[in-house]
């Protein structure tokens, strides 16, 4: 199955003719309902949007999408339209099949909507957060979420390196930003997807320039499974919009640079003309506090290891200069000498005993 075309698919559905042809309503709800039904559809039934069964979508509709009552009523009523959309427009072959058993099973799935959304708000409260339920959760979706479809085949990262991401990520989302997954700022992801995370000492550059597609799958995972209500997961989402090319510029410096060129971002953002040399130094000159505050801030997980780094080169430096002190200097060795080539010093004696 070709579970990692889904997400291929559907942005080109986002953007053809067969996605205009709906309505607004439709349109709106279009790609959350996608999303998840390729889900259900890839962890349920192991099939990849191009291989439906009438017997899968059958169970889906009937069984697996809409059991907590938590979807909008105009996605709900959306779905249907949608699904057929899509099916048309990946030009499968049993569509008119497959179009057969969304019309049969459209009542039973919004009325299993319905019956749970109408259940007491008791048991829907949101989520109380402590930092002991929190760090479960995190442990959880560091070793569940990279095994789901929708992040298990990011071209370029393997398990190994979307735990790493994840785990940090989430790890800063909490100390850093001191946020719950249902406070999420934009501000707040913005600073740790796009400024401090690349300066992690030990991210690697390829790692930098995928943050934006795991992540945005991530999103996409946290709120399907109910951890993002639709709020969020739309600020989440914002947060990567216009991320990638900046990501890539930061991925091809090293970490020393990758921090000045985060200082230039903050004085072009601030109305400085950074192509004017002078003008952003004298900027800088005239604007210590923020720009102490906001290095600062953006290094503040990595103080340890950078402290460490510097102690240990002072150390080496104090080191070298001491053994330089302690060696003796050389000794100036006269070298034994040698008669200038060319004399004959046999032919000089002979000439001294004829004298005699």
């Amino acid at each position: 199955m070709e579970y990692q075309q889904n997400q291929a698919h559907v942005q080109a559905f986002l953007v053809d003719a067969a996605f205009d042809r709906l309505s607004k309503n439709q349109q709106e709800h279009a790609q959350r309902i996608l999303q998840q039904v390729n889900q259900l559809m890839a962890d349920r039934h192991q099939l990849d949007d191009c291989h439906w069964t009438g017997a899968a979508l059958a169970a889906v509709l009937d069984h697996e999408l809409y059991q907590d009552g938590q979807a909008p009523y105009r996605q709900v009523i959306s779905t249907i339209p949608v699904l057929k959309a899509y099916q048309k427009f990946l030009k499968v072959e049993h569509v008119k099949e497959l179009a057969q058993v969304m019309d049969e099973h459209r009542k039973t799935m919004q009325a299993n909507w319905k019956a749970a959304a109408d259940q007491p708000a008791a048991g829907k409260a949101p989520r109380e957060w402590t930092p002991e339920n929190y760090l479960a959760w995190q442990k959880t979706m560091v070793a569940v979420a990279p095994k789901a479809a929708l992040l298990k085949n990011i071209e370029g990262l393997d398990e190994t390196d979307e735990q790493y991401l994840i785990d940090e990520f989430l790890t800063l989302m909490n100390q850093e930003a001191h946020q719950w997954p249902d406070g999420w700022t934009f501000e707040a992801l913005q600073q740790v997807l796009g400024m401090t995370m690349p300066l992690d000492p030990h991210i690697k550059p390829y790692q930098i320039i995928k943050i934006v597609a795991l992540f945005d799958a991530f999103f996409d995972y946290l709120h399907q499974q109910g951890d993002l209500n639709d709020d969020q997961y739309t600020i989440a989402k914002r947060t990567l919009l216009h991320m990638q090319p900046a990501q890539e510029a930061l991925a091809s410096l090293d970490r020393k640079d990758r921090l000045t060129q985060l200082v230039l971002s903050l004085a072009q953002a601030e109305g400085v003309d950074i192509n004017d040399r002078e003008t952003a130094q004298k900027w800088m000159a005239t604007h210590r506090t923020l720009l102490t505050s906001f290095v600062g801030t953006i290094m503040h997980p990595w103080r340890d290891y950078d402290a460490r780094e510097q102690n240990n080169e002072m150390a080496k430096r104090v080191a070298e200069k001491r053994t330089a002190s302690q060696t003796p200097a050389a000794k100036t060795v006269k070298g034994k000498k040698h008669p200038p080539v060319g004399i004959s010093f046999r032919n000089r004696r002979q000439k001294s005993r004829r004298k005699h």
